[in-house]
């Protein structure tokens, strides 16, 4: 999804209800039969709707309560839209937080895992410039005995960073037009 968001629902309840940040309404319609890792067009779940949206009025509530909410009722946090991305790739993306990114790691959310692009949650977090959440990401990793080299190179003309992760692989040591890393983190 691009930064003007507009999520495609295809008729989903679900979709909408999360989207609005509606726990009674998403509570109904889980009740009622709805399938929580129902996906729309895109492939994006419920999960990785409440990790998207940014809407907020007087009748939502909290982004981190709803993802609990979800996860609670077995909402899978491994699924991949199709663009590869995973709730946890979506919430690092948006900026979701570190109670989200917790919440969805404390819950199985893999952080190895890799989108179409090669991007793990680890190089979009990176990428956010969120260090916060690049600690949880990283800890999680330690925890899973898995180590993590992440090299981040110079900015393009575009203004994106070329990042790389290598969980356990060590890097050639060949870089882009024979420069050295800006930023290198070992964990």
């Amino acid at each position: 999804m691009d930064e003007v968001t507009v999520l495609q629902m295809g008729g989903n309840s679900l979709l909408k209800a999360v989207w609005l940040g509606r726990l009674r309404l998403t509570r109904l319609l889980l009740e009622g039969g709805a399938y929580i890792n129902e996906s729309n067009e895109k492939g994006e779940t419920a999960l990785m709707v409440a990790c998207i949206t940014k809407h907020v009025d007087q009748q939502s509530i909290s982004k981190a309560k709803m993802v609990k909410y979800l996860l609670d009722n077995r909402a899978d946090p491994n699924i991949q839209d199709k663009s590869g991305k995973t709730a946890l790739m979506h919430a690092c993306i948006r900026g979701a937080g570190g109670e989200v990114v917790s919440l969805l790691l404390e819950n199985g959310a893999d952080p190895s895992l890799e989108d179409h692009s090669g991007a793990s949650a680890l190089v979009h977090a990176i990428n956010a410039d969120d260090k916060a959440v690049l600690q949880h990401l990283l800890n999680a990793c330690r925890a899973k005995g898995k180590e993590v080299i992440i090299i981040t190179m110079d900015k393009s003309a575009t203004g994106t960073k070329a990042t790389k992760q290598y969980l356990n692989v060590p890097p050639s040591l060949e870089f882009k037009d024979g420069a050295p890393p800006e930023a290198c983190t070992a964990a």
